[in-house]
């Protein structure tokens, strides 16, 4: 039966999809969202809708009158992620007020903790302790706090394999994970591409005040081709693009990007082994996954040397982070020529 599950019209936080995958993540997701302080782990691939399933987890929780604050673990610092966590306490001599953080902010609420694998050892160890109750402190001291939040952590990255090398702790791997949603990849959502796209592709040519003129047969069999290694935020990405060009006419293939436009078939998946649910495990290989990852590997070289080597505007073409972008280029480029120049100058 075809199903769109859980749409949220006033909060603009929409979850497409009817795939038999897709619907058994949501139904985790609602049983997750009757626990009111535990926290728990989101895995999955870059563009799988991490952020978007905390917010509605958040929404549909007794939290859901409180603050959802989101920051991520990847784009800062350590020592500012620390200030931004914890705070800051007012200098001793008046150079600066004291700045409440995030733990402070969301009280009553939801502080989702986007790539916590990217958390730095020496946060990790205060972090378990603020999930046991435990009262902290602003930097610099002041009085000790503590925080009634609930911590909603993700990442895209094997925290089982991070705690063996010993770059995360075992008890804030044990806390977070020890609830968990596995969001599946686009490319094994089966019909969903389908879905998401017309949903895009409405939505943006009303936002441009144009009519709806679908999608080709032959533009629709590409995506669905395609295998799509920035997920849905890759697809959102093209979509959007590809509806400025049709002016309002039905999407075409001289509206994609070559090498979706060109995408050979894709070899079906296999179905995924059984298991309790919401298991945090690897995506089950698809039949012929080498012809996938190579499919893969191409387009997103195709797509570097298409822009120039420039990691920052071949990231945003995929609707991919620059850190996973970087992590899939030195896998590739490391099997052949390395690139002449240094990934982290550009």
């Amino acid at each position: 039966m075809t199903r769109v599950l859980w749409i949220e019209d006033e909060s603009e936080v929409r979850v497409v999809g009817a795939s038999e995958r897709w619907a058994r993540a949501m139904e985790r997701l609602r049983e997750l969202s009757e626990h009111e302080r535990a926290p728990l782990l989101i895995a999955g691939e870059p563009g799988t809708g991490k952020e978007l399933c905390a917010r509605l987890l958040h929404a549909a929780s007794p939290r859901a009158g409180g603050p959802f604050v989101a920051v991520s673990a990847a784009r800062l610092p350590a020592e500012r992620l620390r200030e931004e966590l914890f705070g800051v306490d007012a200098a001793a001599d008046g150079r600066h007020a004291a700045r409440p953080g995030l733990l402070e902010l969301a009280e009553g609420g939801t502080l989702f903790l986007d790539e916590i694998g990217a958390l730095p050892l020496e946060l990790q160890l205060p972090l378990v302790g603020v999930l046991d109750g435990e009262p902290f402190r602003r930097i610099g001291g002041g009085e000790a706090l503590v925080a009634d939040v609930r911590v909603i952590a993700a990442t895209a990255r094997d925290l089982g394999a991070r705690v063996l090398e010993g770059s995360f702790h075992e008890g804030l791997h044990k806390r977070v994970g020890a609830l968990g949603l596995s969001l599946p990849p686009l490319r094994e959502r089966d019909g969903d591409v389908r879905r998401l796209a017309e949903h895009f592709l409405e939505r943006q040519s009303a936002a441009a005040g144009l009519s709806k003129g679908g999608i080709t047969p032959r533009a629709l069999a590409q995506l669905e081709a395609y295998p799509w290694p920035g997920n849905v935020r890759e697809l959102r990405s093209v979509v959007e693009r590809a509806s400025l060009l049709t002016r309002g006419a039905p999407l075409d293939l001289e509206h994609l990007p070559t090498e979706i436009a060109t995408a050979p078939p894709r070899p079906a998946a296999a179905t995924p082994r059984s298991g309790p649910p919401g298991a945090l495990r690897p995506s089950p290989p698809a039949r012929g996954s080498a012809s996938l990852g190579e499919a893969v590997r191409r387009h997103i070289l195709a797509v570097y040397a298409a822009q120039g080597g420039n990691v920052t505007r071949t990231a945003s073409a995929l609707g991919i982070t620059r850190v996973s972008l970087r992590r899939h280029l030195r896998q590739y480029l490391a099997a052949g020529a390395r690139d002449k120049e240094p990934l982290s100058s550009r």
